[in-house]
This record gives structure tokens, C-alpha cells and sequence, in this order.
């Protein structure tokens, strides 16, 4: 399966300490170059951004992250379900 969207490996490795909520499934919060911060992102394996609330499509690009952390909220996310990815990954057989 290739998804949309791959993180770089820095990210990546960062990526990998996160708490997951699901089997491979971690919420966190981006922050952009411009200071803008996007929360409520489902990171996949620690590699692949697949989903953010709000947003049917990734409002940036993956070259403009400055960073991704994990707040408390991230880490137990109140609502873990009722996302729409963005990756057809559920289809595939």
C-alpha cells in the first residue's frame, strides 16, 4: 500500500516515541514553518500522516512541518474514532 503522505525520516524517528491510542495509530499536533499549529493529526506507523480532523485534504504541505509533538490530549484522545482518511488503505484486499 503507498500513501500520500510520507513523513521525512527525522520526523519519522520522532514519530516512533509517540504513544499510540490504536495498533499503530498515534494522534499529535504539527506545527508548521510559519508557527501555525494543526491539531488532531492520525499518524500511521510512525511514517505516514493518513488523517486530521476538520480537513478532508492535507491543508500543507509535508515540506512546510517544522515539527510534530504530543500533547496529553494526543496521547488520550477523547474521541478515537470517525476519522476520514485520507488513504483508500481500508479497501484494499
Amino acid at each position: 500500500m503507498k500513501f500520500k503522505y510520507q513523513l521525512p525520516p527525522e520526523l519519522v524517528a520522532k514519530c516512533s516515541e509517540f504513544s499510540e491510542f490504536a495498533n499503530g495509530g498515534a494522534q499529535a499536533t504539527i506545527i508548521l514553518k510559519n508557527g501555525k499549529l494543526f491539531k488532531e493529526a492520525l499518524v500511521s506507523n510512525s511514517r505516514y500522516l493518513i488523517a486530521m480532523r476538520g480537513h478532508n485534504y492535507l491543508p500543507f504541505s509535508i515540506g512546510d512541518i517544522a515539527d510534530i509533538r504530543q500533547n496529553e490530549e494526543d496521547k488520550n484522545p477523547s474521541q478515537k474514532g470517525n476519522w476520514d482518511f485520507w488513504d483508500n488503505w481500508q479497501n484494499v484486499t
